[in-house]
């Protein structure tokens, strides 16, 4: 079995299970419940967060995967808006039914569900990243040294 990583979360290491404990109760209070299954893995980035992915299998049904940034310092309300940017892709690709959805699926659909959430929750879901999140730059494995190189220029 390979490395567990963690999650920094108030400054505290936490696992992937906190993710779909948050999915759960996210999909109940802004969703309706309507979102199915969702996986988690971590992405290793400097300025990329989440993301939003999906497989459509031979059956038709969608494999829906969420990726979060596991080298950020997260607080609850920047973790919250994140992954519920990416939960927005998702309501729209298979709640809705959108494939595509404008630039990088930004588009009208995603922004009414943003507008919505935002208003009536006081969220900060935002198209583009714009927050003040700390970013450690990894360290380990060949991707990570990769990837230092780079943010260093």
């Amino acid at each position: 079995m390979g490395k567990k990583y963690t999650l920094l979360l108030n400054g505290k290491e936490t696992g992937r299970e906190i993710l779909y404990e948050l999915f759960d109760k996210y999909n109940k209070m802004y969703f309706n419940g309507e979102l199915g299954k969702c996986r988690f893995y971590w992405l290793i980035s400097g300025s990329t967060y989440g993301k939003y992915n999906f497989e459509t299998k031979k059956n038709g049904k969608i494999e829906s995967r969420i990726g979060m940034s596991r080298n950020v310092r997260w607080t609850d309300e920047t973790l919250r808006d994140v992954l519920v940017h990416e939960m927005i892709h998702m309501y729209v690709t298979t709640v809705e039914g959108k494939h595509f959805d404008g630039l990088l699926g930004h588009g009208r659909h995603f922004r009414k569900h943003m507008k919505r959430l935002n208003k009536t929750y006081g969220m900060n879901i935002m198209v583009y990243n714009d927050l003040e999140l700390i970013v450690d730059k990894p360290k380990d494995g060949l991707l990570g040294k990769i990837f230092i190189r780079l943010f260093d220029r």
